[in-house]
């Protein structure tokens, strides 16, 4: 428990920190999952939807412009403020994956947007979504996929691993690429009690426009990527940073550079 709690922590602080940057940054890759989710959750008029994990918003709005009867719900303060701010026509709230305030039965749909990564308890957080759908109700999440087919994460664990350590002080987590496996994603979707699971991958892609974009993209926008540079030596972390410079070059286009980020979109029912 206490390094769950240590991790939550480091988690909700964090991303709470990320909230004025998010949006444009990295936001602009995990926006491109907002229609494959709802579409994967059935998210139609009149349907009652959650976002868990709603960052600033994006996905939570999105089933409000379809129609939809939206709440959001994020652990991060900041980052609730921020999806308040955005979409102030929108129901957002404070509150935790693993403990939703809402009852049994409560929702026609419930979304994810790469928020199982940041779960403490991640298999606590699918029981919840499960607890609060109505049967027949649809769960849809997205988590990244893994570096052999993520070619930023490939990039940057590359450039850690040759020129500093991949074992600097960081607190406990869960393993961060666990759903990016479709068998996974099945067994622990089924073990909440979810059926006819499914799971595609989503060809996303990151273009930002200089190399200076892709270090704020990192540092400004991202939590344990983030610290897993900030706790190199100063010597390490600058070959580390003239190394993702230099595979970046690979990436490079007439406007900047286009980076695939993809990502593993799940689904399954609540019978």
């Amino acid at each position: 428990m206490a390094d769950a709690e240590s991790f939550r922590e480091v988690e909700r602080t964090g991303w709470s920190a990320k909230a004025n940057d998010y949006d444009g940054l990295l936001g602009q890759v995990t926006s491109g999952a907002t229609a494959p989710l709802l579409d994967a959750a059935a998210v139609q008029p009149g349907v009652r939807v959650i976002d868990v994990a709603c960052g600033p918003g994006y996905v939570a709005a999105g089933a409000a412009a379809r129609g939809a009867r939206a709440v959001g719900v994020d652990f991060a303060v900041d980052m609730v403020s921020q999806a308040r701010r955005r979409f102030p026509h929108v129901d957002f709230h404070e509150g935790d994956a693993e403990n939703l305030a809402f009852d049994a039965e409560s929702f026609d749909a419930a979304t994810c947007a790469f928020g199982v990564l940041h779960f403490a308890d991640p298999d606590k957080a699918l029981a919840e979504a499960y607890r609060v759908l109505r049967p027949g109700g649809r769960y849809a999440f997205t988590v990244w996929a893994s570096p052999d087919r993520h070619e930023f994460f490939a990039l940057f664990l590359k450039a850690v691993s040759r020129h500093g350590d991949m074992n600097v002080d960081l607190p406990p987590a869960p393993p961060i690429f666990r759903f990016s496996d479709a068998a996974e994603c099945r067994k622990a979707l089924e073990t909440a009690g979810f059926v006819d699971v499914e799971v595609t991958e989503l060809p996303l892609k990151w273009r930002p426009p200089t190399t200076e974009a892709i270090f704020d993209g990192i540092y400004r926008s991202t939590v344990r990527t983030a610290m897993l540079l900030e706790r190199q030596r100063p010597e390490a972390r600058e070959r580390i940073h003239r190394a993702i410079a230099d595979e970046a070059a690979a990436y490079a286009r007439e406007d900047g550079y286009e980076i695939g980020w993809p990502a593993v979109l799940a689904t399954a029912r609540k019978p």
